[in-house]
């Protein structure tokens, strides 16, 4: 590689880490001045599941709970690559009058392949942090790539992304007194719903309903995510905070009604990362919609504050963003589907299994058939479930006039699923499921 071109890479690999780090202390000062969301008192009542404690960084120590893990392996390394042989969306800057800030703003707009005005497309406006402006997702996460290759993989549904400025002042740069700027971060709510969503309907083939409108974003943007979507769900049908910050409202005060939240939402889609000293926010958010009920997903993965967990996110929230959750649901579980067998030892004996797993009824499930000691069993099915190549369902076996239920966890690895298999408390085992071909 010509010594220019390493040059370039190492000035740009230092840029980004100077900016996360810069992030981190800025964030770390207003955690101090925000504080975390208050806990109401029936909160502060409710019983605490075990934890494991992590050292924390910025925002304090991190405690981890058991719901506090990863839905989703690691997106493909290859996932915000370039490929030539894919189709390539638009990328431009766009500028639009702002009567909230009272001058002329920019945004960077994403067009997918093959855009035409004869089509009406979603949007997903994405939100960046405290740190950054309208060119902050694109040098941390190049959305354009991703969307490019979800979209020819058939993984997500072409859509337009928005990318504002969420500073929402005259002077509208990043750096200088972040103190000063906080309050632009709120009044971003007006020129957001008053002037930049106008814009972009008023400009592209955009399909203007509730349903097909999303709003997302990382850090200081996924606490305008909570609180501009979840106030104004009949303008956004899908949300997505990644790695929300302080300015975060408290769960009560951003979700009054819960039924109507219940019926509006279309997605809640919440993720942190298990070293990220501002996780107690998006716990707390995760303890009340779990409390009431609310159906949302909450992903924890192995990193920090930082670009790589906001680069994961959007990978996955992508590809559940627009579309209809059973289809979702089916086209993920799909390499599930057939006929398995399996053979291993257990306490009380040898078993031999034949795992029939199928979609009925827009639902994934099957049924099981146990041979043991000469005596065949049935057995059903139930939750089936693939994220990237973690696979679990559950099995309900009716033995000896005992219903059991059986657990089954593991990875998928082609025509191979490596299973560990728990039968309440009394016994564990490991197996390989085959394909049976």
């Amino acid at each position: 590689m010509p010594s220019t071109s390493k040059s370039l890479i190492q000035h740009a690999s230092l840029s980004l880490r100077r900016t996360a780090s810069l992030r981190v202390m800025v964030i770390a000062l207003l955690f101090f001045v925000w504080g975390q969301p208050a806990s109401s008192q029936e909160e502060k009542d409710r019983p605490q599941p075990p934890a494991g404690r992590r050292g924390g960084g910025f925002g304090g120590p991190i405690e981890l709970g058991p719901d506090d893990v990863a839905v989703y392996v690691a997106p493909p390394e290859e996932f915000k690559q370039v490929r030539e042989s894919v189709p390539h969306g638009k990328l431009e800057m766009v500028d639009y009058e702002s009567k909230t800030v009272g001058t002329t703003r920019k945004m960077q707009v994403y067009t997918p392949p093959g855009y035409t005005t004869e089509k009406k497309y979603p949007v997903l406006y994405l939100l960046h942090g405290i740190g950054g402006d309208e060119t902050e997702w694109q040098r941390f996460a190049t959305p354009n790539v991703i969307l490019d290759n979800l979209i020819a993989d058939g993984k997500a549904i072409p859509m337009i992304i928005v990318m504002p400025n969420g500073r929402a002042q005259k002077n509208d740069r990043a750096g200088g007194n972040a103190f000063a700027s906080a309050p632009a971060f709120a009044t971003f709510e007006r020129d957001l719903l008053d002037d930049v969503i106008p814009a972009i309907e008023a400009k592209y083939s955009v399909d203007s309903s509730r349903e097909k409108r999303a709003i997302a974003g990382l850090s200081m943007g996924g606490g305008q995510s909570f609180n501009f979507g979840l106030a104004h769900l009949e303008t956004f049908a899908w949300v997505g905070p990644f790695s929300a910050a302080p300015n975060t409202k408290k769960p009560q005060e951003l979700i009054p009604d819960v039924d109507a939240a219940k019926k509006q939402l279309k997605l809640l889609w919440i993720s942190c990362g298990n070293k990220d000293g501002l996780i107690k926010i998006s716990q707390d958010m995760h303890q009340f919609l779990k409390k009431n009920g609310i159906e949302h997903v909450w992903h924890v993965d192995g990193h920090g504050h930082d670009p790589q967990h906001w680069s994961s996110s959007l990978y996955w929230f992508s590809q559940q963003v627009f579309q209809n959750k059973l289809a979702v649901t089916n086209q993920l579980n799909k390499p599930l589907i057939g006929k398995w067998t399996s053979s291993f030892n257990t306490q009380i004996g040898d078993q031999k299994y034949e795992y029939t797993i199928e979609t009925k009824d827009d639902q994934v499930s099957g049924t099981a058939v146990m041979k043991l000691n000469g005596e065949t069993y049935q057995s059903t099915l139930a939750h089936v479930k693939l994220d990237g190549k973690r696979v679990s369902f559950d099995e309900t076996l009716n033995f000896q006039g005992n219903e059991l239920l059986i657990t089954y966890s593991g990875e998928l690895d082609g025509d191979n699923m490596q299973l560990t298999r728990k039968v309440g408390e009394i016994a564990t085992e490991k197996l390989v499921a085959k394909r049976i071909k």
